[in-house]
Formats: C-alpha cells, structure tokens, sequence
C-alpha cells in the first residue's frame, strides 16, 4: 500500500507540470502519512514509563566515568573544571544550572586513581554550606571520593588549591614530586580562571584534551536511551503544535504553542525556532514576526532535555490546505536526500573503519552541491563561477547554500564534539556510541541571487543519529527521531 501511495504522488507531481502549485488540498487523501490529517496520537504510556526509568542512573555511572578520566591522566595530574557540563558528566552534579559562575571560583579537581579520594572541590568559604548541599545530592559513589578546600576572601582560590593539592600528595606517598604537579583544563573553563592556574601550576602539554573529550563523546546505552527519549518527546511536541497552527498565526503564537506542548510531555527547557517562508533562508531567524500564508512552508527547530540530555529536531512542512510551489517541494526533497546521504554512506563502508565526520559531511554536501550546478534560471557559467568564488572556503568546500556544517554531537549540550564538518574540525574517525545531528539545510535569501530558479526560501531537517555496528560488526545505527518521508509530514 505504501509503495502505491508513494507512486501516486511522484505521479500526480510529474503530471502536473503546467501548474506553478501543488494544492495539499486536492490531494489530501494521498497523504496517508500527514499528521495533521489525524489527530497525533498519544505518546506510548509504555514508552513514558520506560522514559521515567532512564532518569535514575544504573549503578556504577559515575564511577566508570571517573575511573576512564584518571585512567587518562598521569600520575601526578589533575584535571580541573568549573562548573560545566563535563562537571555533570563526571560527579551527577554541579552544572552551570546548579552552580551559576561568577567572578569567585569554584573548582572541581579529579586526579590520577592511585589517590584515595580522587575528586577535590575548591570553595569559596561563605559559599561552603550551599556546595554541601549539592554534594548530598550527589551519587554515593562520588560523594565518598570527594574532599573539599575552601578560600576567604582575602586569599589566592589558585594558591589555596596549589597548596591543598601539594598536602594531598604527601599523604599519598605516591613517589610523585609535590612540587611538580600538573593540571589539564576542561574545555569550558574560563580565560581568566585559567590565566589564574597557570599562574601557580604547571599546565600538562600532552594534549589529553581530546582524548578525555572522547569519554564523552561515546554514549552508553543508558545515554542513547535519554537521547532517544528527549528526541520523541519533542518530535511529539512539534506534531501537537502543528495541530493547533492554522493559516494568519504568527511566528511568536506558534513559538509559545511549541513551548507549551513541550512542557506537557515533561521535557525541561523544551522552546524552539520558528520561522515562516522566506524568514526559513535566515538558519537563525529575522527578527521579524511574520504571519502564516497558504503559500508558505514552515520550519520548526526545536529542544529540550530529558535527564540532562538535549534533543534537536528540525522540520520544515506545510499545513494541509497549503499551496506550496512544485519548486519548493521538489527543494525540499534534495533536502531530505541530503540527509539520507551520510546513513547510505555508513551502510556502504560497512567494515571501514577509517570513515571520518568529514566524509559524512562530504556525502551531504555533494547532493546540494549537485542540484546547485544544474542551474535553471540562464544564469552565464561565468557568473556561476564568480558566485562560487566569492562563496567557496579556501579548501574548495561549498557553503555558498548549505552555509553550515552537517551537524554536531549532542548529549549533555545541545552543540558539542564530534563535529560532523569537513576540515580539521572533522577529521577524527568516527567511533561506536557517538551520537550526532544530520542537518542538512538549503538557504536562499530574498535578497540574494536565484539558484535554480528559486529564492526566498529556506529548507532544514535535522534529526539525531547514534552510531552503532551490527552483530558482525558492521556499521550500523538508529535515528533517534524520524527520518521524516514526506513534504507534507514531521
């Protein structure tokens, strides 16, 4: 039956050539699979619970992850974070949420195993109390490793951690010289903290900086079923508003819609972008608050989190009873082609082991790339040429409509490493538990020149993928929301 009902739409779309529209309306019956057709069904109460479960960590969380951090580090070194996401990862706790940053530092230092308790929290001393408090919220099994020193205000935090630490090892008997300890930086840290620590200890220059980034760049079952639960739960969301847009609402109406049918499924922080017809070729927004038309496709990018860790869905459609330009849809179709690429480019390698997050961005870009050179409005190849020059990068990667990466690793942050781009950024082989956006877009600003035609239209979808390998160890992998079919579909 879905084979027919595919075949039929690539029918009436191909017969109706003279025609500058294709009229949702008319064709309502083909869209089978059009959620705002039928109401959108209630999440899975199944599912839910399952969901519920996943926000109790299984036991050994943390100490697993702390045991792979300090098996990176040298005798002797600390890696050291403020507050921050890796601080989540690494203790249950003290999050930028928890623990707002300010010009008095906190510090969290995680040393070698070989010390008895290997995690040392750095205090303002007023500020100690309220620390505690967070502390007992913490896992046992990191509450048990933890130590705490605390600074008045009349001293170096820096200097008061240098010391600390120095008595730390002398007690460890470790063989480790107490004077030449080292420290590496989480990625988030700020400048002037750093400056500080540099200051009185010696910063380690192995470049362990990747190789902890890799720790959690490599999600566990227990992560990619968090993930899995944020991404349905705002794919839902983003379905139930599309039942309550209607054409005249605004940008903001639905932007607030979105936000109330996130909160009802439990995911925390759950908003997103909403953008109506020309406003989609502005990745990020105009600014302005624009009104929906019959004529108009609608994007949609939305997050939340469920157990700390972050959705991301992008949809563009249209609401039945649209009049979309063929143009438009058949853009949007190279989109979803773009997007389908890097998943047929892992099934094909199978065994490689080489494949990198560049490669997967390759195989997206080329799609665009392609239906970009086969130019529809007489433009001269030579202004073709120019508009390349001016738009190409240095390494002769396109961004001139696909003006941004193919996607990014996702997790406790909504944006963080792997970054699936070619160049440097993307370079790093790609690794089993890695969990990714593919969000292939295609941008045509009004005010820019026409490309096939076509400008003053924008078109994104963006889903997440955990990477996987079968059970003969092929590559494999599961799309933790969609991927969607159909033009007129979330």
């Amino acid at each position: 039956m879905s084979v027919l009902v595919i075949c039929t739409i690539q029918y009436l779309l191909q017969s109706h050539t003279r025609t500058s529209l294709f009229d949702l309306t008319q064709y309502t019956s083909y869209l089978t699979n059009n959620p705002n057709t039928y109401p959108t069904p209630e999440l899975n109460p199944d599912f839910v619970s399952s969901c519920q479960r996943l926000l109790t960590p299984p036991p050994g969380t943390y100490t697993d992850r702390l045991e792979k951090l300090s098996a990176i580090l040298p005798k002797g070194s600390m890696w050291i974070s403020e507050p921050s996401p890796s601080a989540y990862y690494f203790l249950g706790g003290f999050s930028t949420d928890q623990w707002f940053l300010s010009e008095r530092p906190f510090l969290i230092a995680i040393s070698s195993s070989y010390f008895d308790s290997n995690i040392t929290l750095l205090t303002p001393s007023f500020e100690a109390l309220r620390a505690k408090l967070i502390v007992d919220s913490l896992p046992e099994e990191v509450r048990e490793r933890i130590r705490w020193i605390e600074w008045r205000e009349d001293q170096s935090p820096y200097q008061i951690l240098k010391e600390g630490l120095k008595d730390k090892v002398k007690r460890a008997d470790s063989g480790v010289d107490s004077n030449s300890t080292s420290f590496v930086l989480d990625d988030n840290t700020r400048e002037f903290v750093a400056r500080g620590l540099r200051g009185v200890m010696q910063e380690n220059q192995q470049g362990l900086e990747s190789e902890i980034r890799r720790i959690r760049e490599k999600k566990n079952e227990w992560e990619i079923g968090l993930l899995r639960c944020a991404n349905q739960f705002t794919l839902h969301a983003i379905r139930k508003t599309r039942e309550r847009m209607y054409f005249g609402i605004s940008e903001s109406q639905t932007s607030q819609i979105l936000k109330e049918e996130m909160a009802k499924t439990g995911l925390v922080g759950g908003e997103g972008l909403v953008l109506f017809g020309e406003n989609a070729a502005l990745p990020h927004g105009s600014g302005t608050d624009r009104v929906l038309t019959k004529e108009d496709l609608v994007l949609i990018d939305a997050g939340g989190k469920w157990g700390e860790y972050v959705s991301d869905i992008t949809r563009t459609f249209a609401l039945p009873g649209s009049k979309i330009p063929k143009s438009h849809i058949e853009l949007w179709e190279i989109v979803r082609q773009a997007q389908k690429a890097p998943y047929e480019l892992l099934l094909s390698q199978k065994y490689n082991e080489s494949l990198t997050f560049g490669d997967l961005d390759k195989s997206a870009r080329d799609v665009v790339s392609n239906w970009k050179n086969k130019q529809k409005d007489h433009v001269s190849a030579e202004q073709d040429r120019d508009q390349d020059q001016d738009q190409h990068s240095s390494n002769d990667i396109d961004f001139s409509i696909f003006t941004h990466r193919l996607g990014h690793g996702i997790g406790l942050e909504g944006h963080e490493s792997p970054y699936v781009i070619q160049g440097a950024q993307g370079r790093n082989q790609i690794e089993e538990g890695n969990v990714f956006s593919l969000e292939p877009g295609i941008y045509l600003p009004s005010g820019g020149k026409k490309v096939n035609g076509l400008k003053g239209i924008g078109v994104r979808l963006e889903d997440c993928f955990a990477l996987t390998k079968d059970r003969e160890g092929r590559w494999n992998g599961e799309w933790l929301s969609g991927p969607v079919r159909y033009w007129g579909d979330i």
